[in-house]
């Protein structure tokens, strides 16, 4: 009986070791996956110098406007779950700045209005585990990366539904930003200048939209602005880059009154896609 009594005594005590480390060995992956996704300022940008200048027209006024250079969080959010060899990873960060607009309101009168930018930024991604537990990463890889998604925190009227990316060798329909996910070996790429027509489908009756894409040479950014159809649809052409390689498009959702006018808030919805330049196979 005594004899029994210990043998399940040992086994308990087994039971409750093996859980234990097994929760060990859960903290263990979630922050090796945690350090992963600081270190890697790739996919998982940390900041941003600022933002292009550029111009609107209509019948009485021009405005320039841009957004300044952001400060962001001391350290992202970061969530993360494990479930035996797959991780996944929530990323997210506020940016701070101002967003500045000069506006001509006459031929010779501009005033200058300064809004408070601050913004919350999301991104998610899928790791596996391909190396050895004993690895200083415990063997965790990075393997889809889905679109970011980011939002004004002063208002929130307008908002990005879905956007189509066409041309001679795709037809692209991108949804629900932080449920789409995109194999880092496969992701969506461009032939070099490419030229697509996309299209923008959203809520705002009255906004305006841009794409913010990056090149080598100054001023570094190019934001052509998308043209209303009617019906909260935008549309513009753009080519791809011509220099290959792994690379960002913004597409960038503002109120109207975010741009015209001094006593309403930077109201903001973005998506962001990553993707790649190469030659066609």
């Amino acid at each position: 009986m005594k004899r029994t009594t210990v043998l399940v005594l040992l086994i308990a005590a087994a039971l409750v070791a093996s859980i234990a480390c097994k929760k060990q060995d859960v903290a263990k992956d979630k922050a090796a996956l945690e350090m992963l996704v600081r270190s890697d300022t790739t996919h998982f940008p940390a900041g941003t110098s600022g933002d292009s200048t550029g111009n609107l027209l209509d019948d009485t006024t021009v405005v320039f406007w841009w957004r300044g250079a952001q400060t962001h969080d001391s350290a992202p959010g970061l969530k993360v779950e494990v479930v035996g060899d797959s991780g996944w990873v929530e990323w997210s960060q506020h940016n701070y700045g101002d967003l500045f607009i000069w506006a001509r309101t006459s031929e010779s009168t501009a005033v200058r209005w300064v809004k408070d930018l601050v913004e919350t930024v999301k991104l998610c991604a899928i790791f596996r585990r391909e190396g050895q537990v004993s690895d200083t990463d415990r063997g965790w890889r990075l393997k889809r990366i889905s679109l970011a998604a980011a939002r004004s925190d002063s208002a929130q009227t307008v908002s990005i539904d879905s956007i189509r990316i066409a041309g001679a060798l795709r037809n692209i329909v991108l949804r629900d930003p932080l449920a789409s996910f995109f194999r880092l070996d496969s992701l969506i790429s461009f032939t070099p200048a490419e030229s697509l027509t996309i299209t923008l489908y959203t809520n705002a009756t009255s906004g305006r939209a841009f794409l913010h894409t990056f090149i080598l040479v100054w001023p570094f950014y190019v934001r052509p602005e998308f043209t209303y159809q009617g019906n909260g649809i935008f549309q513009g052409t753009w080519r791809a880059q011509l220099v290959s390689g792994f690379k960002f498009a913004i597409f960038d959702l503002m109120s109207s009154t975010t741009l015209s006018t001094p006593d309403q808030p930077y109201d903001f919805n973005g998506w962001l896609l990553p993707y790649t330049v190469k030659p066609a196979d």
